[in-house]
């Protein structure tokens, strides 16, 4: 396959709207889409084998809670970045990796890029 990679017309577009579309997945996974927001939660922090079944445990409830979208990134279950680090010691988690992958300029309008988000979902198979 021969490319052309020289273009006639400069690009125009930025990658500025990453962070801003990041903001937006996570919002809607985890703020807007009640009462999934809760289920996500449920998989990512409970580690246990009835972590959906048992919704009527208050443990489980307090604990899904206090999880707010902030909570979750500063405690690691969710992960922009492509690095999940595994220490020895901690506790099992779930873990959601948002990346954007394949950017493409559009041709109806150069001001922005067409791209792919890939949701990898890092889990304990044993549960």
């Amino acid at each position: 396959m021969i490319r052309n990679t020289r273009k006639t017309e400069p690009i125009q577009s930025s990658f500025l709207s990453c962070e801003k579309d990041t903001e937006t997945i996570l919002r809607r996974l985890f703020i807007e889409s009640q009462p999934y927001s809760n289920v996500l939660k449920r998989l990512l922090v409970i580690n246990m084998p009835d972590c959906l079944t048992n919704e009527n445990s208050e443990i489980y409830n307090k604990k899904i809670q206090e999880m707010s979208l902030s909570k979750l990134m500063k405690e690691g279950y969710v992960k922009l970045s492509p690095k999940v680090r595994f220490e020895e010691s901690a506790e099992i988690k779930s873990y959601i990796v948002i990346s954007f992958d394949n950017f493409v300029p559009t041709t109806q309008n150069p001001q922005f890029r067409d791209c792919t988000v890939h949701f990898d979902i890092i889990c304990h198979t044993d549960y």
